[in-house]
Order: C-alpha cells, then sequence, then structure tokens
C-alpha cells in the first residue's frame, strides 16, 4: 500500500463543533415555532441543499425560507440564528492539522454555504490569528463554491484532479459515514470520526503522525 501523501478533512464534526440543536432554538427565539420539525421538512431540506450547492445564493435562500415558511425576521436575525449551529474549534485538532501540514498536503472538503462559510473563518481568525482555513491548508473546498456536495462522487473528483492527488495516497476524515464510503470508493482510506474520538490516535491507524 503506498504511502500516505495527503489528508482531506471534514470541516463540522471534525475540526469545527457543531449543534444544530442550537440553530432550531435560535430561530424558536426569535419566533419561529416548531423550527426543529420544520427544517427537517422535505422543501427545507431541498432548500438547504440548494443553498450548499450554491444553487441559492444567501439573498436567494433567505427569500426562499420566507416564502416556504412564512416567517420574517431581519436579514441579521436570520443570519444569526442560522450560524448559531456553528460551536468553537476544537484547539488540539488545529494544532494537530498544522503540525501535519509540515508532513503532509491537508486539505479541506466541507458541505457549507457561504453563510456559514464567512462566519467560522471569521471564528478561526479571532480564535487562532489564522485568516481562513486556506491559510491552515494547502487548500479549502467548500461545496457552495464546487456546485456538488458530499458524498456524490464527482465532488471528491474534483479535489482529487484539481490538486493532482493519488486516491491511494490519500486519506479522507469525515464524521458522515456515506461521505467516508464514498471517498473509500474512489481509492482513498477512511476514516470516520465519532463523537468524543480521538483524532490523532485514528490518524495513527495510518501510520499519520
Amino acid at each position: 500500500m503506498p504511502a500516505v501523501q495527503n489528508i482531506i478533512f471534514d470541516l463540522g464534526g471534525v475540526l469545527l463543533n457543531i449543534d444544530f440543536k442550537r440553530t432550531f432554538d435560535a430561530f424558536e427565539i426569535i419566533g419561529f415555532r416548531g423550527a426543529a420539525e420544520r427544517f427537517m421538512q422535505p422543501d427545507i431540506q431541498q432548500l438547504l441543499g440548494d443553498v450548499e450547492t450554491g444553487d441559492l445564493c444567501p439573498a436567494e435562500m433567505r427569500a426562499k425560507f420566507r416564502e416556504l415558511t412564512g416567517f420574517k425576521c431581519t436579514q441579521e436575525q436570520f443570519d444569526k440564528a442560522w450560524n448559531a449551529l456553528l460551536l468553537d474549534y476544537w484547539p488540539e485538532r488545529i494544532e494537530l492539522v498544522q503540525q501535519l501540514s509540515k508532513r503532509y498536503r491537508t486539505f479541506l472538503l466541507s458541505n457549507t454555504c457561504k453563510i456559514h462559510c464567512e462566519s467560522y473563518n471569521n471564528k478561526l481568525d479571532r480564535e487562532f490569528g489564522i485568516p481562513s482555513l486556506d491559510h491552515l491548508m494547502e487548500k479549502a473546498y467548500y461545496s457552495h463554491e464546487m456546485g456538488l456536495r458530499k458524498p456524490n462522487l464527482r465532488i471528491y473528483e474534483r479535489v482529487l484532479k484539481k490538486s493532482r492527488l493519488d486516491p491511494y495516497e490519500t486519506v479522507f476524515v469525515d464524521d458522515s459515514e456515506p461521505n467516508v464510503i464514498a471517498a473509500e470508493n474512489l481509492g482513498m482510506r477512511g476514516v470516520l470520526v465519532t463523537p468524543g474520538a480521538d483524532l490523532a490516535a485514528l490518524l495513527r491507524q495510518h501510520d499519520i503522525q
């Protein structure tokens, strides 16, 4: 088996702690009743998917959300509630990526949207003095900029091609099993991160240290 040369990290649940309940609660606070149940409905799930693939920009997302739900709030209220799920980075994992980046080519591949992207990059700057995830790793790939979401195989293929990565020399790290399986189907070595896991220990299983 070829030696590992490259590591692709997910963001939420891997480097950044997230909690969707925080967003549901935040919407409840500003008057959107039954937020948790409503967000799980197919039309809202489709909306969220369209935002993550960049088919809807933030302004279009807010307008479509109002249209689907009838709920009205200010842009500031919406964005604050939408970003509430983004908690803190795990310092030890950010430090781990910094150390690994000295020995491996490191990348990010995240299902995300522009509103979240601005928020968590600002958070990274405030908490660690790192201007953005593109400064933490060689390249950050965001779904809303690529027009695709994991676990669609095409988004992995595009990352491999753009960064000229050999999948057999690449480890893919994610907290979603379908996303990990998709990467493995292309020849990458998958690492599934579960809550409370020791990320460094998981990577050592692939001789990454």
